[in-house]
């Protein structure tokens, strides 16, 4: 073969293989992070997040679940939370008893607080197996006196937002600091629709963000507030494996370059 055909067949080769590079989902990305979503649970409907591991799990996702009102929790429903631990997850706080941290600051102070809502919450976790480092206010009710004490307690906290119209000015994508927003993703918040949550997912993808979501109660079909339907997860984490995004938990937020 001559030498001028074997440079024509090496520049063609180079050629292909710039072009699958230049077209694969999987390349580098332009921060030092991939992509991906938060998902995350409040409140404490053990049993319904378990029920919801089982079958997301062939999605190898990852979620975080910020339990409350300990004093209702039974044996069981702490065994669950170390087994959702033990699957990958992430346990964080959402208060002791889910008081409203701003409304109750106003009248008592923030070291009532700190000592009603937030000691026993790290205490009876931590005697529990499950040490937690990051908080979820109930009701997203929070103010920047409160987001500073909890800098003492916690590593990274959330709070809540709504779905704008125009997705670029969301405030829940992960933006390296300590306190955190996400949008809902339970049938009765008035921006959701799976469209929508779609829509803020290929937001992300496009510009190599990470979206916070929160919802309560995992159920098959929506009859009341606070639910989020198995189909809205499913979508979810079919869109995130599809287009080679990340499941992080909560916590993970912290181990990333800014």
């Amino acid at each position: 073969m001559s030498k001028p055909i074997i440079i024509k067949l090496i520049f063609i080769s180079l050629l292909i293989g710039f072009f699958f590079y230049s077209c694969s989902p999987n390349k580098n990305f332009t921060k030092p992070y991939q992509p991906g979503v938060v998902i995350t649970f409040d409140d404490y409907y053990i049993n319904e997040w378990c029920a919801a591991d089982a079958k997301l799990s062939s999605y190898k996702w990852k979620a975080t679940f910020f339990v409350s009102n300990l004093p209702l929790l039974k044996k069981s429903d702490y065994d669950n939370l170390r087994k959702l631990k033990k699957n990958g997850h992430e346990i964080g706080g959402h208060g002791y008893n889910h008081l409203n941290a701003y409304e109750y600051t106003k009248t008592n102070g923030k070291s009532k607080y700190i000592a009603l809502e937030i000691t026993p919450l790290i205490e009876t976790l931590k005697n529990e197996g499950l040490p937690i480092s990051s908080f979820a206010y109930p009701f997203g009710a929070n103010n920047q006196t409160l987001n500073f004490e909890l800098k003492k307690y916690f590593k990274i906290i959330r709070s809540t937002s709504v779905g704008k119209p125009k997705i670029e000015e969301n405030s829940n994508f992960y933006n390296g600091t300590f306190h955190q927003k996400g949008i809902g993703i339970d049938g009765n918040y008035k921006h959701f629709t799976l469209d929508y949550i779609k829509e803020v997912l290929a937001y992300a993808r496009r510009n190599n963000k990470i979206v916070i979501l929160y919802a309560h109660k995992p159920v098959q079909k929506s009859t009341s507030t606070y639910e989020v339907e198995m189909k809205t997860l499913e979508t979810i984490c079919q869109y995130i494996t599809a287009n080679y995004m990340k499941f992080y938990t909560f916590q993970e937020l912290t181990t990333l370059k800014k």
